[in-house]
């Protein structure tokens, strides 16, 4: 292996393409799903959304489709820019140590599917930080006053039953749950229980996306399914829906089995402090 600081540069600047340039496909799904499609959703008015709350949407979609489209074009071309710049490299090297071209290419090759590894291993590892809790994925027998025993005694669980691809739960995070948040934030004793189902190799990716703070299971289908039923038996609409809301008491007692969502801002405000004030 040779050991050219030109060569090393060289192959150093072309590895780092993969790594942005797999950001690009990345930018372009989150530009369809937060600006074109979110464009179709608010135009349908599908959930009835107020005036005010349309144009926090609207907002957040303007500011998302410039963010969007300044990193698009900047990766593009500073992979461009990379390309030009590791080929110039090598080649200087390849004509200084009088080499042929193929010695480059393998250890070249190597570097960059090592990055591109690295790229995609990285975006399926995220193990939380100190606003997001990965809790244990629950067996089959779990039941939602188990979860709360051992992770929330004492608080208020506000829980949302979601899912990766389902468009009115990302349209909450995306909008609305940030400010509910903000809204309780010196309150302690009220905690937040996601759970998940859809595509657990996006899961992590929207966490991070939405920055959902709270604490996070993902289940597979049959086991969301056996978790959602258990904890809204009894109500009078059991059928699997997402996102589905409920509010845990600080005894440990789903109070609520229908809660309002995060944009009905009004009416879950007022349910949360019902059950925060011990009412």
């Amino acid at each position: 292996m040779t050991r050219s600081k030109l060569f090393w540069t060289g192959a150093i600047l072309l590895a780092i393409i993969p790594m942005l340039l797999l950001d690009i496909p990345k930018h372009y799904i989150d530009w369809k799903d937060d600006v074109h499609d979110e464009q179709q959703f608010i135009t349908q008015n599908t959930y009835q959304y107020s005036v005010q709350q349309k144009a926090v949407i609207l907002h957040n979609m303007h500011t998302s489709n410039h963010a969007l489209q300044i990193l698009i074009y900047t990766k593009g071309i500073f992979c461009l820019l990379l390309f030009a710049l590791g080929i110039s490299v090598l080649l200087r090297y390849l004509k200084t140590e009088k080499k042929s071209g193929w010695t480059a290419v393998f250890p070249c090759f190597v570097l960059m599917a090592a990055t591109t590894g690295l790229k995609l291993f990285s975006w399926t590892t995220f193990g939380g930080n100190s606003d997001m809790t990965i809790l244990p994925d629950s067996p089959a027998d779990t039941s939602l006053l188990k979860i709360y025993d051992q992770n929330f005694k004492g608080k208020v669980v506000y829980v949302d039953f979601w899912g990766t691809t389902c468009a009115p739960c990302l349209e909450e995070f995306r909008n609305f749950t940030k400010p509910l948040k903000d809204h309780y934030k010196n309150r302690p004793d009220l905690a937040y229980l996601y759970i998940c189902g859809g595509m657990k190799l996006i899961w992590k990716q929207q966490l991070q996306k939405f920055n959902i703070e709270g604490s996070h299971i993902f289940l597979d289908k049959k086991d969301y399914a056996m978790l959602y039923h258990r904890s809204v038996r009894g109500a009078k609409d059991t059928i699997l829906a997402m996102p589905r809301y409920l509010i845990i008491d600080k005894k440990g007692n789903i109070v609520d089995k229908d809660a309002p969502p995060p944009s009905q801002k009004d009416s879950i405000e007022a349910r949360l402090d019902k059950y925060l004030a011990g009412k």
